[in-house]
């Protein structure tokens, strides 16, 4: 399985946000900017047939319709495009459309996408099997992580929780929300990182991370830990 971590920073950082690709095939998240830094690494965005959200946040669902328009106004592919979300997603998605001004839902509409929304659940989707895990991001409700294939968990933005957990114990490495220097109930801090890997011993590598926390493990690098830049690869068996 190959990993691309298209972002890994927080909203206020210089980074991309949180993003990851998995395969070229399933892409986690989609901040804005997603399409143009696809486009800007050579990424060939027809071979993406299934987004994953984890919550509703504009930092991990802004570009989900220029992506859209993208593959079915732009080249005008007209294969099903799967997206996979929590509670709510299918409108978030249609009130994005309206509100870039765009030919409004009745495009949407004109396009081959189905939309799972999902808390708890196991499905099969072009290929992948794919777990969610419901997550706690504070007042953001419903919020989702997922683990793909048994091999990659990715916690979405979260504080430490019982569905973080669940999302370790069902993967190989984890993809986790690394905001903070000390957790709290919307992320996660190098506290509760330290505690995962000590407890369950996989790697963890770190998105959605402030540029303070990026500097501390920087300069104190934690055992299991990793960070990364934008658009590092990852390949797990």
């Amino acid at each position: 399985m190959n990993i691309k971590l298209i972002g890994t920073g927080a909203i206020y950082t210089k980074y991309n946000s949180a993003c990851t690709l998995i395969d070229n095939k399933i892409i986690v998240d989609m901040p804005n900017g997603t399409l143009k830094q696809l486009l800007k690494q050579g990424l060939d965005c027809k071979e993406i047939k299934t987004i994953v959200i984890t919550h509703k946040h504009g930092d991990h669902t802004a570009d989900i319709p220029f992506f859209l328009k993208h593959i079915c106004a732009y080249y005008k592919e007209n294969y099903k495009i799967t997206i996979i979300g929590p509670l709510g997603i299918r409108k978030k998605i249609i009130e994005l459309f309206n509100a870039y001004n765009f030919e409004d839902e009745q495009e949407f509409n004109r396009f081959d996408v189905d939309i799972i929304e999902t808390l708890d659940d196991e499905m099969e989707i072009n290929g992948y099997k794919i777990n969610s895990y419901q997550v706690s991001h504070g007042e953001e409700k419903p919020a989702v992580g997922y683990v793909i294939n048994n091999k990659v968990g990715l916690t979405g933005d979260t504080g430490i929780c019982d569905g973080v957990k669940r999302i370790i114990q069902n993967s190989k490495i984890l993809i986790a929300d690394s905001s903070l220097l000390e957790g709290d109930k919307c992320h996660m801090g190098v506290n509760n990182l330290r505690d995962l890997h000590t407890e369950y011993g996989k790697e963890i590598i770190c998105t959605h991370l402030r540029d303070t926390t990026r500097q501390y493990l920087i300069e104190k690098p934690i055992k299991g830990i990793k960070v990364v830049e934008d658009f590092a690869e990852i390949n797990i068996e």
